[in-house]
């Protein structure tokens, strides 16, 4: 269980980056960010907090979540429901500002900002990660696969900073944005189908 909790926190983690609403985002950050002389610096703030607001999260959610497999079935085929139905319908979900709780937000840097944000198509999985960890009814597992998911999902907007976004990867984002949903969809509901079995 725990090997299948980490797993999916870093595969969820890198999709969660290629899901429209993050990879605009991000992209456009990292475009400016690779011009700029402290790109290692804000590369650490994008992703420690990240990781480290997750963790918490995640673990949270693992010590107080459920502990039955029926309500991660129900939620793996609600969430790729969802994902299916925004590639032709907006859904007006906002994203997680959790750099709005911070004193001072008003001037903190961008990258601290974007770091502690989450993107609200990320949101699902977020909490698909949360009720994989709730299942295995462990928060240090909860905050280990949270900080995976943090730093999975940076990982690319860090490449992207210090290499710089040609043309040709520009493309290659807009097909993968594209194509995310059923991306998304389809492990939504392969998860489900897998974890209803492993319980039939």
């Amino acid at each position: 269980m725990t090997a299948l909790v980490l797993v999916a926190a870093a595969v969820l983690g890198v999709l969660g980056f290629y899901e429209p609403c993050t990879v605009a985002t991000h992209t456009l950050y990292a475009v400016r960010a690779s011009r700029e002389p402290r790109v290692l610096r804000d590369s650490l703030l994008l992703a420690v907090p990240r990781a480290v607001a997750l963790a918490a999260l995640v673990a949270a959610a693992a010590a107080v979540g459920p502990r039955a497999t029926l309500p991660l079935v129900v939620a793996l085929l609600a969430m790729g429901a969802i994902y299916l139905l925004t590639v032709n319908v907006y859904l007006p979900v906002p994203h997680l500002e959790l750099h709005r709780l911070l004193p001072g937000r008003a001037r903190l840097p961008d990258a601290l900002k974007l770091g502690l944000t989450l993107p609200a198509c990320t949101l699902p999985l977020v909490v698909v990660v949360a009720l994989l960890a709730a299942l295995a009814g462990d928060p240090r597992l909860g905050a280990l696969a949270g900080a995976i998911f943090g730093v999975a999902l940076s990982a690319p907007t860090i490449w992207y900073s210090l290499r710089g976004v040609p043309p040709a990867s520009r493309e290659f984002l807009g097909r993968a944005a594209h194509a995310s949903h059923y991306v998304t969809t389809a492990l939504l509901w392969g998860g489900a189908g897998v974890a209803w079995l492993a319980t039939g």
